[in-house]
């Protein structure tokens, strides 16, 4: 992996997720909502890696639009290895509650969204004969310990992750899910027995891990991901993972 394009990457994950792979030398294009968003962020990355970073502010979700900009971006960067669609994890529940018209709404402009991305960058990646696109999710299970759940979202983008990996399969571009498990709601919590007991369904005394340290769960696509397509993979302690 060379080169990489980070759809929304102002979510907590996103960053995680973009800092991670500057890490590993990875030249890495980000995309965000606002400009704001992505002042804020490039204060984040080490001077030693600013190089290696580019922003820019998301175009609107129109598929002439999206294709103009995943082509620039692996032009400007020499081509596209990777494509990672994040998006900031919601809770439907509670948006279903409030306002299911609205909800139902939102719903098919983020699975909308998912497949313009995903299939632009696959057109690019085709085009080479190589290449990954991941979409990110946070595990459903975890909705009763207080995290955000998004059955709907998830249930779509596996749905769409195992249809576009037999299309792309052919120009060896590999589609797959990563599911990430359980970690610190609150930054830096304190660790101990209180932190841990919500999680005891699914691992005896389980560690509480950092956003930061799920994130490097990526890396076992980065890595191994050209050999599966339509998989998804979660990333945790003591979650099961659906291949």
């Amino acid at each position: 992996m060379k080169t990489a394009f980070l759809h929304h990457a102002e979510s907590a994950s996103g960053t995680a997720m973009a800092l991670y792979m500057l890490q590993r030398g990875i030249r890495v294009t980000a995309s965000f909502q606002m400009p704001e968003q992505a002042e804020q962020f490039r204060a984040t990355v080490p001077p030693q890696r600013q190089q290696q970073i580019q922003t820019i502010v998301a175009p609107d979700v129109q598929m002439n639009a999206v294709e103009f900009v995943i082509a620039g971006i692996a032009e400007q960067m020499g081509g596209l290895d990777l494509y990672i669609h994040g998006h900031d994890w919601v809770d439907e529940l509670e948006a279903f509650q409030h306002n299911p018209a609205e909800f139902a709404l939102k719903s098919y402009s983020l699975l909308s969204e998912l497949f313009l991305y995903s299939r632009a960058a696959g057109s690019v990646m085709a085009r080479k004969q190589r290449g990954q696109i991941i979409v990110p999710m946070l595990a459903d299970s975890l909705h009763a310990d207080g995290f955000p759940s998004s059955p709907v979202y998830n249930q779509g983008a596996l749905a769409f992750v195992k249809s576009l990996a037999k299309e792309l399969s052919p120009f060896r571009v590999s589609v797959n899910a990563l599911t990430f498990g359980y970690f610190r709601l609150e930054k830096k919590a304190v660790a101990g027995r209180n932190n841990r007991k919500p999680f005891d369904i699914y691992a005896l005394k389980p560690p509480v891990p950092e956003l930061e340290e799920l994130a490097h769960g990526l890396g076992l696509l980065l890595d191994y991901g050209h050999g599966m397509s339509g998989q998804n993979t979660t990333w945790g302690y003591g979650i099961q993972s659906v291949l």
